[in-house]
């Protein structure tokens, strides 16, 4: 356990260095994202399930007439003592969410082990490269997938986390089952097990059909020993019995509290399912939110009668989970990535989501190899077959991620609880075996695990500090030009010219290249990095590809009583123009186009005659343009769809293709945008 526990903490160092992304706190605002189990732990503390529709945004599921999401309840519950209290951390907990969560599955991990090792080699003495090998499992767990999670802190990767940490935790609990079963034990882990399936239900189940195995076992066993002979059903009984745990003193009374504990946690999930939408088992894709904005989404769900599950998503799936060259190359540092390509799709089957992904060999090296290198020798130990139907039952809640319509990175967290397990056993039993007694092979095994494990860091720290810096959509431009500046800097180091460099005129709709390329608008006009789905996500702009800062002093909002130009962006016939007027004390921004209103926000306070920045922002969406304005704080105060053109002719606080519009009455200095990252990039690969 010492052993353990050191590379757990060092692990945990790592994961705490890339979850704080840089920033001494771990309590970041981190937006709707961050958003969605604090809106759910008030509605609990509200006595009802649903949330507000704007809190779940396009992941909400519409169903008689309120507003449901599809994850579980776990992490909104362990979110109440705070929220009983304060007001003051919603949108601020998910990073220490997530910290918790990885304290719980390196805690469970550790003990996963140990039990594995009591279950295999019991009593045995513990060497040197024995605790060596120990140390690295443990780091390779917490700095394995996990660091590629706490690179962006958002719902989606907290419930993986916490899914991972919870179902780690209950199939420890079944080891402890498997060793001596009691009511305590039992109870113990029913309850871990009924966590893990309401934080998310899939890689929860894995240890709830653990329970109902070993519950299988224990009948069989007392149905072998009240029937004795040699017929088919006795001898049938008596191979069952072998999945179940050690003879327990009463096997019928223990098979009955197993099966009370498999009732329950399904029974739990079952039972809020029922009352969010009306169904014990399913989600109503076609009512969610997404479905009807995504036309890929809604195709999907037509295409697949409603449904977003089921056995035909396997084989594209599990392929690139388990695919050995899932993985690619970046045009700078950290220089290895995503892989270039798209999964392959096998068979005529509509997904929603096929992002480049790595798989379970690439992120998690160590515990595939040892699993494969210890899975024969378990196989012929009679004595382990509780283990083994222990990891088939982690192996089938993997699957039942694999039947989903998509295909991501952070999905390989459900296979953790099974290949954590898997490569403890593996482990024990390469240890235990004859080629193992001498000291150089068991040398030579533990330098193997080192490099497998300081693959693994490498390639999920690589993929993770990409995602976090470039590819998220959530990071800010100043921090995407930050990591671009010192990806060129290292390239100046080791004496590269930059690559991966795109231009043209107008920004691409598609990719051109793997994630991570750079694209140059104009000459240098924008400088933009392709992220998933072929998206082109800024890092440096001017008011050539779309962004114009302003700084304004606003009058007195009484005094505003006519529209007044901010700005006007003047296309020919077609002028898209941002105004303002005064109400009620505030003041209310409104964006027309051709002398038409087409948005308009709700009012808003400002201090008169204070300089305020104020963003006006055109970035294209599904293809089309969308005008946002935003105040101090990115406070976004109106959105609007508009045509658009870069070469477009602006004039600030006044439009003069239409004289019903009053100039403005206050002041306004523009703020001229540079694009020094951009420019340094062009020279340095020659394209100026």
């Amino acid at each position: 356990m010492r052993a353990a526990g050191a590379g757990s903490v060092l692990a945990l160092v790592i994961d705490i260095l890339m979850l704080s992304d840089g920033h001494l706190s771990l309590s970041r605002q981190m937006g709707f994202l961050g958003s969605f189990y604090d809106a759910q732990g008030r509605a609990l503390l509200h006595g009802h399930l649903a949330v507000p529709a704007a809190s779940a945004s396009f992941e909400g599921f519409v169903i008689g007439g309120r507003t449901y999401t599809y994850f579980g309840l776990v992490p909104a519950i362990l979110r109440l003592p705070i929220l009983l209290v304060t007001h003051a951390l919603d949108g601020r907990l998910t990073q220490l969410s997530m910290l918790l969560a990885l304290i719980v599955l390196l805690v469970s991990g550790a003990r996963a082990h140990w039990h594995v090792r009591e279950l295999i080699r019991p009593g045995e003495p513990l060497g040197r490269a024995e605790r060596a090998a120990v140390f690295l499992i443990a780091l390779a767990l917490g700095a394995g997938v996990p660091l590629f999670l706490v690179s962006w802190p958002v719902v989606y990767q907290e419930a993986e986390l916490w899914g991972a940490a919870l179902a780690l935790a209950a199939v420890d609990g079944v080891l402890l089952v498997i060793e001596r079963p009691t009511r305590r034990r039992i109870a113990w882990a029913g309850a871990l097990s009924v966590l893990a399936i309401n934080t998310r239900v899939s890689v929860g189940l894995g240890p709830v059909i653990a329970l109902g195995i070993l519950g299988l076992g224990l009948v069989a066993r007392a149905i072998a020993d009240s029937h004795e002979g040699s017929g088919p059903g006795a001898r049938m009984a008596r191979k069952l019995a072998a999945l179940g745990p050690a003879r327990p003193a009463d096997s019928r009374r223990m098979a009955v509290f197993l099966a009370v504990a498999v009732v329950l946690a399904i029974g739990s999930y079952a039972a809020v399912n029922e009352a969010k939408f009306g169904s014990a088992f399913g989600i109503p894709f076609a009512a969610q939110v997404n479905t009807q904005v995504d036309p890929m989404q809604r195709l999907a769900v037509a295409a697949n009668h409603g449904t977003l599950l089921g056995p035909k998503f396997l084989p594209t799936t599990l392929l690139a989970a388990v695919r050995p060259d899932a993985l690619g190359v970046v045009r700078a540092f950290p220089f290895i990535g995503l892989p270039d390509s798209l999964p392959k799709v096998v068979g005529s089957v509509r997904f929603i989501a096929l992002l480049p992904s790595l798989s379970a060999f690439t992120a998690m090296p160590l515990f595939c190899l040892l699993l494969l290198a210890g899975l024969p020798g378990l196989v012929r130990r009679r004595t382990a077959l509780p283990l083994i139907g222990v990891l088939v039952a982690t192996a089938a809640g993997f699957g039942a991620t694999l039947s989903f319509a998509s295909v991501a990175t952070r999905y390989l967290a459900d296979a953790l609880p099974c290949l954590v397990l898997g490569s403890c056993a593996g482990l024990q039993v390469l240890v235990a075996s004859s080629r193992m007694r001498s000291r150089a092979a068991l040398r030579a095994t533990v330098g193997a695990m080192a490099i497998l494990t300081l693959a693994g860091i490498i390639i999920n720290g690589s993929v993770g500090i990409v995602q976090q810096r470039l590819l998220a959509p959530t990071t800010s431009m100043p921090q995407r030009a930050a990591f671009v500046r010192a990806q060129d800097d290292v390239d100046r180091f080791l004496g590269r010219r930059p690559t991966g460099i795109h231009t043209g005129s107008q920004l691409p709709t598609r990719s051109l290249g793997p994630l991570g390329d750079l694209f140059i608008l104009g000459r240098c006009a924008g400088l933009y990095v392709e992220s998933f789905g072929g998206t082109w996500l800024p890092v440096e702009r001017s008011g050539r590809s779309g962004l114009y800062e302003l700084n304004v002093r606003f009058p007195t909002p009484r005094s505003v009583t006519v529209h007044e130009v901010l700005l006007s962006l003047r296309e020919g016939a077609r002028t898209t123009t941002v105004v303002v007027q005064g109400s009620d004390g505030k003041l209310v921004f409104s964006v027309e186009v051709a002398g038409r209103t087409v948005a308009t926000g709700t009012p808003i306070a400002v201090v008169p005659g204070r300089p305020t920045p104020v963003t006006v922002s055109i970035d294209p969406l599904d293809g089309s343009w969308f005008l946002s304005v935003q105040l101090t704080g990115a406070r976004t105060v109106v959105t609007a769809r508009v045509p658009y053109d870069r070469l477009a002719t602006e004039t600030v606080g006044a439009d003069p293709s239409d004289r019903r519009l009053v100039s403005f009455s206050g002041t306004i200095a523009r703020v001229p945008e540079t694009t020094p990252i951009c420019l340094e990039l062009a020279r340095r690969a020659g394209l100026l």
